[in-house]
């Protein structure tokens, strides 16, 4: 008797294997559409019509796309990534479907991969705002920040309301030092869509870089960017942390710990979060701590060169030189147009004696970030000590252009006689 059940429950699941899927219907194509920015939302009736054979063709394509981004919604870009290379199969001229695989091979930071992809969308669809908006993001996380802006402009050319273009195309800008330019951009973002929480966070970059590098304005209008971000988005975990460092710089570390401590209770694996809390405890001259945050930071995410940054500040005004340095090579082989940590390792230099080394340096933060009053001082006073009277005086000169209130070029230009 069993051998007879064995048979007669082998033969059931022969007949089950042999039956046809089930054909898509009307309610499955409605509800695979309706599914394409939701993560939960209509994964089955999106297999239903990928799993039919007599389907049409853009039917399965649209399936595929929409599947696809269900999968990158839920942050699972392997399958996405799979379900959108698909959809080219079946279509090689889809656009959207090179758009969004663009998208999420950016987003595991695959830089090349998703300019390639958003490349050929753009040579399909010369007006597909999208694909510049994805192929200027690729080019940002490959630091190319000219082609990031050419990119945003285009997507702005396309449609001059593009919130996410402007916000973007102020990213790269911050990046360059340009500050007032990101400033106007993401002030147009967030006046086209007062709601728009990422061009408020933005802005506050923006914000907060000039008064970090130009020492221009206070740290009051980026705090209160961050805070509108934060009203309009509580689940932006990383304007807490944008905010809490803001506050460090303030001074206000009684706001900051609470801020960085939010992102680390929400997400115990944010790096941004420790290094938040980091900067707070650098302010509080707390050192140790500061760096014992900053390590846990670079655990968590080893390509964080704001952290590598941080930890070199923190290890310089320990006086360990060395250590500074080996942080900021760090963060200039993770960024290599990071100004800031060409300034940093240019002061060390100066703290270990080599003003040459320490004039390059200068030069470099210089060249990425030409407003860069303190860069323009830290070179000046290494040409003083050098004897290039000339070239300081030329520098001293280019930061009181950029801040007419800078009080180390107005001093030393009167030392020097002016």
């Amino acid at each position: 008797m069993a051998a007879r059940g064995s048979g007669g429950l082998l033969l059931c699941v022969a007949l089950l294997l042999a039956m046809p899927a089930l054909a898509a219907t009307p309610a499955d194509r409605a509800e695979c559409a309706a599914s394409a920015d939701k993560a939960d939302v209509g994964g089955a009736a999106c297999s239903r019509i990928i799993d039919d054979a007599s389907e049409q063709v853009a039917e399965r394509v649209k399936a595929f796309t929409n599947r696809g981004r269900g999968s990158f919604n839920r942050k699972d870009y392997d399958r996405a990534i799979a379900d959108y290379g698909e959809a080219i199969k079946l279509s090689p001229r889809d656009a959207s479907a090179l758009a969004h695989r663009c998208e999420a091979y950016e987003s595991k930071e695959d830089h090349v991969a998703a300019i390639a992809d958003c490349t050929e969308a753009i040579k399909i669809d010369p007006e597909y705002g999208r694909a510049y908006n994805n192929r200027g993001v690729a080019y940002y996380g490959l630091h190319e920040y000219d082609a990031a802006l050419a990119d945003h402009a285009e997507a702005i050319r396309v449609d001059s309301r593009d919130v996410w273009a402007y916000a973007r195309r102020g990213m790269a800008w911050t990046e360059k030092g340009e500050f007032d330019r990101a400033i106007a951009d993401t002030t147009e973002a967030v006046t086209i869509d007062p709601k728009y929480a990422f061009g408020f966070g933005q802005r506050g970059q923006a914000l907060f870089r000039k008064r970090l590098i130009t020492k221009k304005d206070g740290w009051e209008p980026a705090i209160a960017d961050y805070s509108e971000a934060i009203k309009l988005d509580p689940n932006l975990v990383w304007l807490y942390s944008s905010r809490g460092v803001a506050y460090s710089n303030n001074r206000q570390y009684d706001l900051a710990v609470p801020d960085c401590s939010e992102v680390i209770k929400r997400e115990p694996k944010n790096s941004g979060g420790y290094n938040c809390l980091g900067v707070a405890y650098e302010g509080l001259k707390d050192y140790r701590r500061a760096i014992a945050a900053y390590d846990q930071s670079i655990s968590i995410n080893p390509r964080n060169g704001v952290a590598y940054w941080n930890r070199g500040n923190a290890n310089a005004a320990l006086r360990k030189i060395d250590d500074a340095i080996a942080d900021y090579d760090r963060a200039i082989a993770i960024n290599p147009k990071d100004f800031n940590a060409f300034n940093s390792r240019g002061k060390a230099w100066v703290a270990k004696g080599d003003s040459n080394q320490a004039i390059a340096d200068f030069t470099q933060a210089i060249q990425f970030g030409p407003s860069y009053v303190e860069a323009y001082n830290n070179r000046g006073l290494s040409n003083e000590v050098l004897g290039r009277r000339t070239d300081a005086i030329a520098d001293f000169r280019k930061a009181q252009s950029i801040d007419p209130a800078d009080r180390v070029s107005k001093q030393q230009l009167r030392v020097l006689g002016f």
